[in-house]
């Protein structure tokens, strides 16, 4: 990739060189440049980075437990079962929402209703 590419030049913070340093030589990285390109990458080619608004949220430990262990068992990543679970549960409570809406309408039929039959029998 040398020579191929525009460089770059940025600030960052030293703890962050620090983490850059202690990923060189994972997973083929050689030097500090992989592993930016490497993120750079992820970063771009994540979906929910690009097209939605993030969210982070504290599961606590024995959620984060048990989120790992079933993403690593049926081979799904947290942010798509999250993603899943929070349509499930906007979809439950919009039904749910609209079955009360019935509920009040047909009550609010049934006392206009009576209304007007004990204003007929005058």
């Amino acid at each position: 990739m040398t020579g191929h590419s525009p460089m770059v030049s940025l600030r960052i913070p030293e703890d962050h060189i620090l983490e850059l340093d202690r990923l060189v030589g994972f997973d083929g990285m050689r030097n500090r440049s992989d592993v930016i390109r490497f993120a750079v990458r992820k970063y771009l080619s994540d979906e929910h980075q690009v097209t939605g608004e993030r969210v982070q949220v504290d599961l606590g430990p024995d959620l984060s437990s048990r989120m790992e262990d079933f993403c690593r068992l049926h081979g799904e990543r947290p942010d798509t079962v999250l993603r899943q679970a929070a349509r499930e549960h906007i979809r439950r409570v919009s039904i749910g929402d609209a079955e009360i809406g019935d509920l009040i309408s047909s009550r609010m039929n049934e006392l206009r209703e009576r209304s007007n039959d004990d204003s007929n029998a005058i």
